[in-house]
């Protein structure tokens, strides 16, 4: 099982912030297909980054 709980990663510059996952909970059962939906620009690949440990969650 994956379980993640309360995820936040976000992206800063000198002057901006945008907060891509805002403390995104989530468990996955042995075995369990599952898709990930939504919008251009909702956080999909960011949290399959942040899963995989290709990107580093900021808490």
């Amino acid at each position: 099982m994956l379980e993640l709980k309360k995820i936040t990663k976000v992206y800063k510059t000198e002057s901006f912030t945008q907060k891509a996952l805002n403390e995104v909970s989530i468990s996955f059962r042995e075995n369990e297909f599952v898709s990930i939906l939504g919008p251009s620009g909702s956080g999909k690949t960011t949290l399959l980054n942040c899963i995989s440990t290709i990107d580093k969650v900021t808490s």
